[in-house]
């Protein structure tokens, strides 16, 4: 009981104040928004090396390499495949452009994206010197293979990256085209609960990576991590966010611009990757003890790690306390069922409150985006007028999808016991 109780206490008081910092900054991120294509600085300031890493992305690769294409800024693209099985290579030969093709081969592919992405910085280091650009401005970006940046985004990169004392930064992430109740879940998630999480972080100065729409300046890690930042944990863009913060590099959260990414399709497919990335938060409790001594990090930074670090753990121990509790509760009370009917869907109309808001949010949000013309694409906004039925189903979800996410936690855990740490990639459908 104490368990549940300090895993509930510990969700409302997050939810609680990720709500009133944004209510509060409402008028501010409208006023963004209003500038959402202005910039301090000329469109040709940075030079953008965007490292896109594959396996087995034939079916998207062309359109990511195509829309790269067509952004504005100074920019040079690298693909890096990972041994692909399908045409990944042919279908991003097929696009003309600044494009450099690298091409790993097993038995030294398909080791982690952490080190695939690694592999590319001696290529980067090499344009650096072959076209005698400054390292100061030049910046290196991750995107994934589906990943398409708002056509706003160079503008809002380099108004950040114009502050020198910023070395990295996190686009908003959001889902293409979600049609199906599960695809608008994931979209809300990342759209407005990791939006959320994100502003909550800014005031921490902890703002996280989150691998798709990540830039950072390519002078300030090299000098201070070298030529390979990242690490092998699974979940590389958290990891790279630690040693980041332990070399005291800052990271800049952008909420008016960002990117967007395929959603998954079956419940499944959510478990794995939930799964995948749980056991690389695990990964990173490798850095427990140098955060702890870290003379670098800041203590809000410090509290933030240690929250993620032991949220996945309260969530295992507060889901066998529900299940516990609601056993207990269903066997003392069966021979009152009115008393028992009434409870469960109080309790129900209760849990539902948060889910509620979050859509709420989610449907504003996406339409002061869509009024700033930041959209990518018109299908991004499909659930913008979120029709009654879509809407319930949709707050249902949101408010007890840890129902279904509580195997992804308990598979991540087995998983991490008997040492299985292969990279269990999403597939394109």
């Amino acid at each position: 009981m104490i368990i549940y109780l300090t895993a509930i206490t510990v969700f409302m008081v997050e939810c609680l104040t990720m709500y009133f910092i944004y209510f509060s900054k409402q008028k501010e991120f409208k006023q963004e928004l209003t500038n959402a294509y202005k910039s301090k600085y000329p469109i040709d300031k940075f030079f953008y090396f965007i490292m896109i890493p594959c396996l087995n992305e034939g079916k998207v690769i062309k359109d990511t390499l195509q829309h790269l294409i067509e952004l504005n800024g100074q920019k040079h693209i690298i693909v890096i495949d990972d041994d692909s099985d399908d045409d990944t290579v042919k279908q991003a030969k097929s696009i003309a452009g600044p494009i450099t093709i690298l091409q790993r081969k097993f038995p030294n592919a398909r080791t982690g994206k952490g080190d695939s992405l690694n592999s590319a910085m001696p290529t980067i280091q090499k344009l650096i010197d072959k076209q005698h650009l400054d390292p100061k401005y030049c910046l290196v970006g991750v995107i994934d293979g589906d990943g398409i940046l708002s056509g706003n985004s160079i503008y809002k990169l380099n108004d950040v990256f114009g502050n020198e004392d910023i070395d990295a930064v996190q686009l908003r992430v959001k889902m293409k085209t979600p049609k199906n109740i599960l695809q608008t879940f994931q979209d809300i998630e990342f759209f407005v609960v990791n939006h959320l999480m994100q502003l909550l972080r800014t005031n921490l100065n902890a703002v996280a990576l989150c691998g798709n729409g990540q830039f950072f300046r390519y002078s300030s890690v090299y000098k201070k991590m070298g030529i390979h930042p990242w690490g092998d944990a699974l979940l590389e863009d958290y990891e790279l966010t630690l040693r980041l913060e332990l070399h005291g590099l800052k990271i800049k959260y952008i909420t008016d611009a960002y990117v967007d990414q395929e959603a998954l399709l079956s419940m499944k497919s959510l478990i794995k990757q939930r799964a995948r990335w749980s056991q690389g938060g695990w990964d990173c409790w490798k850095y427990f003890k140098a955060i702890t001594q870290s003379k670098i990090m800041s203590n809000a930074q410090k509290f933030d790690v240690y929250c993620f670090f032991i949220q996945p753990v309260l969530n295992i121990f507060a889901d066998f306390s529900i299940i516990y509790l609601t056993i207990k509760f269903i066997i003392q009370y069966h021979e009152h069922p009115e008393f028992l009917f009434v409870s469960m869907i109080s309790l129900a109309i209760l849990g539902l409150l948060f889910g509620t808001i979050f859509t709420m949010i989610y449907i504003h949000e996406m339409r002061i985006n869509d009024q700033a013309n930041v959209v990518i694409q018109e299908s991004d906004m499909i659930n913008e007028k979120l029709h009654l039925r879509k809407a319930f189903l949709s707050i249902g979800l949101m408010s007890y999808i840890y129902i279904m996410l509580f195997f992804s936690l308990i598979l991540s855990t087995y998983h991490m016991l008997i040492g299985q740490n292969a990279w269990d990639k999403t597939k394109r459908i």
